[in-house]
């Protein structure tokens, strides 16, 4: 077998479920994180469909099970402040297969899952050559170079060009942060829309997490003006908000991100290859994407024993039409932030939820979780292969 040394960039769910599928099939991955240690922060994400045979096949779907955080109610707080209660993840499309879960607990998950392998806190890669170079270490060798480094990957960057050639930006920032339990959450998730603004929080068990979005035509500032960037965004507007904006400031375990969608022709350039976010971002189904992407590539490369370039076209074949119908579902959604007023359209929409009877409520919820999971489960694993090791 060749090219058996992987440098996966990025420490994260695509990077760690890579990891593992690698040192599975007899190959030795190795994991450069720019961050210095390992990640806290993000909000909720879910894991759907396909995705979820994959944890199942790595032994840790009761880990998941274990810390689960599957809301059972939703609150929305209109503009007058008033407050609408539902069953369930009526705000969502949550199917009753999928699994919620904060990010850094699914992160350590499959950290713990992968095992002994060497992982490189607090450098970068800054070219990508016969060798490949570091900000920090000596140039090392390396056979395939994989970019699992999300949204904004410093591997594609290096690669492909600048993030505006493949970036559909929406516009969309986000921010989250742990705060007390300050709306007396169980189970629970209150959301606040006004004005291409959302406000949101949710509570599990002793966990309480808010998270604050805009959508804005203003370019984000520098990481250490973000703070100041969202409380201006912010100001003027009531509820909670302006507690929520003070815990935001004195809070150290910060998490900005943006909303956008990747799209590119190909994933691969050469010996380096991309996977999850890096090369697929996609809102609502992004880590089942990364999950899946990432199990697919390592089999392509396993089959293909070690052969890039046919390893990589394979995968690209394999996906792609999973990965398209998954970005266009949530490119539809998006509309949730206009600042055109669709922030109105939806809490009319919700005002009619409320006054109609449960049958058609649970008839409209129903067709947007029979979509999501149409499309969660639109690509089929093979059979594990015989020569694969045992799990």
């Amino acid at each position: 077998m060749v090219n058996r040394r992987i440098l996966i960039s990025g420490a994260g769910i695509a990077g760690f479920t890579l990891a593992y599928w690698l040192k599975k099939r007899g190959f030795l991955p190795t994991i450069v994180e720019k961050y210095p240690g390992a990640r806290k922060g993000g909000y909720k994400v879910d894991v759907r469909g396909t995705a979820l045979d994959v944890i199942k096949r790595m032994g840790i779907y009761q880990d998941l099970l274990d810390v689960n955080v599957n809301l059972t109610s939703s609150k929305l707080v209109t503009p007058n402040f008033k407050i609408l209660e539902f069953e369930g993840d009526i705000l969502g499309h949550v199917s009753e297969d999928d699994i919620e879960i904060n990010r850094w607990d699914l992160a350590e998950i499959l950290k713990k899952a992968v095992g002994d392998i060497e992982i490189i806190y607090g450098d970068s890669i800054t070219k990508i050559e016969e060798m490949v170079h570091f900000e920090k270490m000596a140039p090392r060798a390396f056979d395939v170079v994989v970019g699992a480094d999300g949204l904004f990957s410093n591997v594609r960057r290096l690669v492909f060009g600048e993030d505006s050639k493949f970036l559909r930006n929406y516009g969309i920032h986000f921010c989250v942060f742990p705060i007390d339990n300050m709306f007396n959450l169980d189970r629970c998730e209150i959301v606040y829309m006004d004005k291409g603004k959302l406000v949101a929080a949710y509570a599990v068990n002793e966990h309480s997490y808010a998270c604050l979005a805009i959508k804005s035509k203003k370019e984000a500032p520098s990481s250490e003006e973000l703070k100041s960037f969202f409380e201006k965004e912010y100001a003027g507007l009531g509820w909670e908000i302006p507690t929520l904006i003070k815990e935001m400031q004195s809070s150290k375990d910060c998490y900005f991100n943006a909303i956008a969608q990747v799209r590119m022709p190909a994933w691969s350039k050469g010996k380096a290859v991309l996977v999850g976010d890096a090369a697929y971002a996609a809102s609502a189904m992004g880590t089942s994407l990364a999950i899946v992407g990432a199990y697919v590539l390592a089999e392509e490369i396993e089959e293909a024993s070690g052969d890039c370039s046919v390893a990589f076209s394979n995968y690209e074949k394999s996906i792609r039409k999973f990965v398209e119908e998954a970005q266009d579902l949530a490119e539809s959604n998006q509309e949730l932030f206009s600042e055109e007023g669709s922030s109105f359209r939806t809490m009319l929409q919700f005002y009619l939820i409320k006054l109609m009877p449960r049958k058609f409520i649970q008839f409209i919820t129903k067709k947007g979780r029979e979509k999501m999971k149409r499309v969660a489960r639109g690509y089929k694993l093979e059979p594990l292969q015989s020569h694969t090791k045992s799990l």
